[in-house]
């Protein structure tokens, strides 16, 4: 490639750029530049290389030779791939010591992270600073003190360091030592012959960060995910992001790696939710059986061993002798002053800062505030009397008070320095824009008091200099959210306003949200759909394709059409879900020319195919616009290049097969079966399982030959019972029995006996293979004699295996160890499968013991479980035990998620419970979170009818005013005439807002 370019530059470009100026763009010297062109020299970094190609790239664009046939070459991404394959290569060479130093330096430059040896500063990595001391000459952190997640976490530290990629996610509150836990654990691969590096990827902007340089990560490295909710929360990319995460972890020729993350509960609980709509379904996948709970404070244990070294670090003494309720991590990193600097001593206008950046922080805006925003927005918080007594230096006394450090640790508001991190990679070409991006200063609000924020403030409505401020000072990545914040909260003139400014920054949904806004105020008015079609992002196919829809439905044709051009032209192609979505939308509006003039684009050759659900979903989409030659181009390309390592590849390649038979593309279907029974990795049994199900299912008997006969038994990861059973039953179904015996044979001897699941699962397995002599191998190592009993899913699982078996009389010993008097109790849903398997087997003894445990002491964390033991206790006519769980949860049971508070409602009715429904009911209305507008109507739908038969009208009022401040004004309106009263929206003081129009937005 570089004597192509060295052609193209002396050919086309005439020499120009001249090597001096492309030694000044790239940073070395004009020789250098000599060498390198005429392959005299390898580039020893990449990134003054790919500054040169730019500068070729950037003048044939202005001497109109960049769409030239011998201009395709300059992609940056096609440099950064051969630049990496040529490393690789010199550095495998052995014939000469040099060239193989060269291209081993090359390849360390390119990798992304620093060497962990180089890791030597934790604020580096976001560890709290300390409590100052008095005492000179202490190290940067206080003295560690080891607890039980530290334990937890140094395991998964150990299988990283022994060659299996890990996650561990912890997850604690503010402040509970959750960084300072990950920083410790690094200890042992400081230690390792194979030296690990430290990646902490942030700029431009987190997700981009990671998906830029992901695929260059090398083995031995850590991913730094501190505050992981930064990467995975963030639209469509942090979806992106944690599939690429898992299939790194699942990739072993990419191991080991070790992922770091941190969240607090409340981001846990979002990005692993399942109930209702599930928002984050990759990053569910990607963080679920990886929690590592860090508790808010020291046990008895825990505070033994703090005053055991309190002599090495006076930091430790102070905390041990002041921090209340075991809180010594807050302690030390200064919250119990920052707490009261901000409760007792910060003056109002000092406050209203602060409670402008709370506000910011808890409806969508990132950690960087802008102090113009801040600045504009106090005053909003001031009553009349306290900004009339406010001298002129307000703000500068707001400010000294607010940064100055408490005791030796940041401020409640710390300075950051705007722009991109130090010490990280140019950006790619193709990264967005930063969205941090802001002129003049920016600050961040102390972690703890976010939470704070997060937690007091969680139903006030910020005042309109608030949201005035916001439009004009917020990050332009935040516009949109905050957009949607103020809509939620009934705020239609600040919404409009904000979804206007986050229109002209490129994003995706502000501009339809604009238009259907202003539409219900005044449907004759156009000027908001054509400044929104005018402005949105044609080169974002999601956005175009939710403008056009809405332009259609508002009968603005012209308007239409105008877009549609436009977006066919330059609509990105990388994404197949994205197309899809555009295509569909040009056809269902009407737009054929412009479907026939994207497809002229030839998106089939050019979206990603990494994601094979939206790309079947665009094949569907090609077939209906009849688009023969692009669905044979694309066909062409999953057949052969569509990745089989992909985590969701055994869900989603069965589609893909079906889509391909219902084309009837047989040599595709060979082509890709073929190189699914040839090179579909071996290590992972449920892989294995499903795909070999498909191809069974296919009827591709050639191909699955072909894969039992690279022997998958004999090289699949044997660490999980559950997986080994899968596999074994497709093996089963395959035909492949002496794989399966000898599956079975090593499973029944070696599998260990302590988990009861393991040996139920593999019970069930052997018995459905017909491998009775394995089953009575694994009998007679007495496994019930010897499984723990505190899990209840687990015991039950076993009892299942045991009575498929005929093992009476290892039932018999396994009830004599009374598991009902020993399950734990934090599982409901474990617990009623539990009962119901005692009561199906006639322990009726058994069941009646466990029933009267867990009525009494179940935990009442998991509400959605909860309400199915209540019912199952009601079906078994347990009515003794109905009563006394219906009322511990009525007075005790979390209020934090609507949709589960409504199913406990609805239990507590069927079970005829009505004191507890009033009494849940009544509780619901004064506290319970409605912070999910999609789940509060149905709550709503519950607890009104509820209230009105108890005549609780003063709890409906107490309810009804909840709504706004929680971000469910679409509830609101449905009571009474709100609808007629808050037609233009509401102030956020209570009042209706007064009408308002296109004109009267910026």
């Amino acid at each position: 490639m570089l004597a192509e370019l060295e052609a193209f530059h002396a050919g086309p470009l005439q020499g120009q750029p001249s090597h001096r100026e492309l030694a000044r763009v790239a940073g070395v010297a004009p020789t250098t530049i000599g060498n390198w062109l005429r392959k005299k020299q390898f580039p020893q970094v990449i990134d003054p290389l790919l500054a040169l190609v730019r500068a070729v790239q950037a003048r044939a664009d202005r001497v109109g030779q960049a769409g030239e046939p011998a201009a395709a070459f300059l992609d940056p991404q096609t440099w950064r791939r051969a630049y990496e394959a040529e490393a690789r290569r010199r550095a495998e060479v052995t014939s000469t010591a040099v060239l193989a130093g060269h291209g081993r330096t090359a390849l360390e430059g390119i990798r992304p992270g620093l060497p962990l040896s180089e890791v030597v500063d934790p604020f580096y990595l976001e560890v709290h600073r300390s409590i100052a001391s008095p005492v000179t000459g202490l190290p940067m952190l206080p003295a560690y003190v080891p607890r039980e997640h530290d334990r937890v976490l140094a395991e998964v530290v150990a299988q990283a360091a022994g060659g299996a990629s890990q996650i561990a996610v912890l997850v604690g509150g503010s402040s509970t030592g959750k960084t300072r836990t990950c920083w410790e654990a690094l200890a042992p691969l400081r230690e390792s012959n194979e030296p690990w590096r430290l990646w902490h990827p942030i700029a431009p902007t987190r997700p981009d960060a990671v998906l830029a340089d992901l695929a260059d990560l090398a083995p031995h490295t850590v991913v730094w995910l501190n505050e992981a909710q930064f990467y995975l929360t963030a639209d469509r990319l942090g979806e992106q992001v944690a599939a690429e995460l898992r299939t790194l972890l699942r990739d072993r020729r990419r191991g080991p790696v070790l992922v770091l993350a941190t969240l607090w509960p409340n981001y846990w609980d979002a990005l692993t939710a399942r109930a209702g709509r599930e928002l984050h379904p990759q990053a569910r996948e990607l963080l679920d059986g990886h929690r590592i709970g860090v508790p808010d404070a020291f046990t008895a244990a825990d505070l033994t061993a703090l005053h055991g070294t309190v002599d090495r670090d006076p930091r430790l003494g102070e905390a041990a002798a002041h921090a209340t309720d075991g809180q010594i991590t807050q302690y030390l990193a200064g919250v119990p002053v920052l707490l009261n600097r901000y409760q007792n001593a910060a003056p109002p206008a000092t406050k209203a800062l602060i409670h402008a950046a709370m506000d910011a922080r808890r409806l969508g805006a990132g950690p960087r505030i802008p102090l113009a925003w801040l600045t504009q927005a106090a005053p909003g918080y001031l009553t009349e009397t306290e900004w009339d007594h406010i001298g002129e230096d307000w703000l500068e006394q707001a400010l000294d008070y607010a940064t100055k450090p408490c005791n030796g640790v940041p401020g409640i508001l710390t300075p950051v320095k705007a722009g991109s991190s130090r010490n990280q990679r140019t950006p790619r070409a193709n990264r967005t824009e930063d969205a941090s991006a802001v002129q003049g200063p920016l600050y961040r609000l102390a972690d703890y008091l976010e939470q704070k924020g997060r937690r007091e403030r969680a139903e006030q409505i910020p005042p309109i200099d608030f949201w005035t401020a916001a439009a004009a000072h917020a990050h332009r990545a935040d516009l949109a959210v905050l957009g949607d914040a103020a809509r939620a909260r009934g705020l239609y003139r600040d919404a409009a306003q904000l979804h206007k400014h986050a229109t002209v920054h490129g994003a995706s949904f502000a501009p339809t949200d604009l238009v259907r806004s202003l539409h219900d105020l005044h449907p004759a008015d156009q000027r908001p759909a054509e400044w929104a079609a005018a402005h949105v992002a044609v080169d974002r196919p999601y956005a175009t394709a939710g403008v056009l829809i809405i332009l259609w439905r508002f009968g603005a044709r012209e308007l239409v059409t105008d877009l549609a051009k436009r977006a066919s032209a330059h609509a990105a192609l990388d994404t197949p879900g994205a197309v899809a979505t555009l295509l569909e939308t040009l056809r269902v509006v009407g737009a054929h020319d412009q479907v026939a003039m994207l497809l002229a684009r030839d998106p089939a050759s050019q979206v990603a195919l990494d994601a094979l659900g939206d790309v079947c979903e665009l094949l569907d989409i090609l077939v209906k616009v009849a688009a023969k030659e692009q669905i044979t181009v694309l066909i062409d390309r999953i057949a052969t290049t569509a990745a089989l390592n992909d985590p969701l590849a055994p869900f989603t390649m069965p589609e893909v097969l079906v889509r391909l038979q219902e084309l009837e593309a047989e040599e595709q279907i060979r082509v890709l079966t073929d190189r699914i029974a040839t090179t579909a990795a071996l290590d992972e049994p449920y892989t294995i399982a499903w795909l070999l199900d498909a191809l069974l299912d296919f009827g591709t008997q050639e191909q699955v030959a072909t894969l039992l006969a690279r022997k998958p038994a004999a090289h699949a990861s044997l660490n999980s019972p559950g997986a080994v059973a899968v596999l074994m039953n497709s093996l089963r179904k395959a035909g492949a029995h002496e794989q399966v015996a000898d599956l079975a044979t090593w499973a029944a001897a070696h599998i260990t006996l302590v988990g009861p699941l393991t040996v139920g699962r593999l019970l069930g397995a052997l018995q459905e293979a017909g491998a009775r002599e394995q089953v009575a191998t694994l009998l007679a190592r007495k496994p019930a004699a010897h499984v723990a009993l505190d899990d209840p899913q687990s015991v039950s699982i076993l009892l299942a295996g045991l009575r498929s078996a005929g093992a009476q009389e290892e039932i018999a010993v396994l009830m004599a160890r009374t598991p009902a008097a020993h399950v734990a109790l934090d599982d409901p849903g474990a617990l009623t499968i539990l009962l119901h398997r005692l009561k199906e087997m006639g322990a009726q003894d058994q069941a009646t013991l466990l029933a009267d445990r867990a009525a009494t002491h179940v935990t009442l964390g998991d509400l959605h479980n909860v309400a199915v033991l209540l019912n199952w206790l009601h079906d078994a006519g347990a009515h003794e035990q109905v009563r006394t769980l219906a009322k511990r949860v009525a007075a005790d049971a979390a209020l934090d998620n609507p949709h589960t508070v409504r199913e406990l409602l609805e239990a507590l009715g069927k079970v005829k419970a009505h004191e507890q429904v009033t009494t849940l009911a009544k509780r619901a209305a004064a506290d319970a979170a409605l912070d999910n507008r999609h789940t509060v109507p149905r709550l709503l739908e519950v607890v009104l009818p509820a209230l009105k038969a108890a005549r609780a009208g003063e709890h409906i009022a107490v309810l009804t005013e909840r709504l706004p401040g929680s971000g469910c004004f679409d509830s609101f309106i449905r009571f009474g005439d709100h609808g007629t009263r808050f037609r233009s929206g509401r102030e956020p003081d209570g009042r209706p807002a007064d009408p308002w129009s296109w004109q009267d937005l910026e």
